[in-house]
């Protein structure tokens, strides 16, 4: 699988990037007097994970006190956290690692189970996300996932990059909504076989020690073909606003 991601990730870099298929243009129309939301040695080279529910000042992060950009392991907690240049543990490299044509043995990739819900229902052309905590721009080798199997209220975890199908996120871009010039989709786990409402990403504004924990649930339909705010997440890179 990990010759797959790095295959993968070099046609991100050929071209099949994530502003082609996400639509992030806001990145593009970022002042020079915002903030950049990554440490300055990770800089552009890390994106900024937020939600619709809490806004663009509020990161994804790795949680461990201190905020050093050490002690990082398997099954630390993942939560959204202020923004700030200053915090190594909010510091994540990846993004899109290539699409499900990549990743399904339906469509002739590998790496994701035939029985996958996102292979199952999704087409060849959506995202496939990985993030790879990398406090500083080192990556760690451990990313944004959950133990397996996976269930639904599950905490998201560090898990290491590339040994299990958790780590790997894939962009529901039926149930996206735009929102202040961002595109917004659930993040569906590519570890879930539920028959429906797969389990996606969300985070809960309601927890304390870690705040803002991240979490999966079960992918919620609303009226009109959008997912609740919760499950919503859009990404940037370098200075957001």
């Amino acid at each position: 699988m990990r010759n797959r991601i790095a295959r993968a990730c070099s046609v991100l870099a050929a071209g099949v990037a994530v502003t082609s298929v996400i639509g992030l243009s806001a990145a593009g129309s970022a002042s020079a007097s915002a903030k950049p939301h990554a440490t300055p040695a990770c800089g552009f080279n890390c994106f900024n994970l937020f939600s619709k529910v809490l806004g663009p000042f509020t990161i994804q992060n790795a949680y461990i006190p201190g905020d050093t950009g050490v002690g990082g392991k398997v099954g630390v907690e993942v939560n959204m956290n202020y923004a700030s240049n200053t915090h190594p543990n909010e510091d994540f490299t990846g993004a899109q690692v290539g699409t499900l044509l990549n990743f399904c043995p339906n469509f002739g990739g590998s790496g994701l189970s035939a029985t996958a819900y996102v292979c199952i229902n999704y087409p060849s052309n959506y995202p496939v996300f990985e993030s790879n905590w990398a406090p500083f721009g080192n990556q760690s080798g451990l990313c944004v996932g959950a133990f397996q199997p996976v269930f639904n209220g599950e905490n998201v975890t560090l898990q290491n990059c590339g040994s299990q199908t958790s780590t790997i996120w894939v962009g529901d871009l039926k149930n996206s909504t735009f929102h202040h010039g961002h595109l917004y989709t659930p993040w569906v786990n590519g570890a879930s076989t539920n028959f429906s409402h797969p389990l996606t990403l969300q985070v809960d504004p309601g927890t304390q020690r870690p705040i803002n924990q991240l979490k999966l649930a079960n992918l919620n339909t609303l009226t009109g073909g959008v997912s609740p705010d919760q499950q919503e997440f859009t990404f940037s890179f370098g200075p957001v606003h």
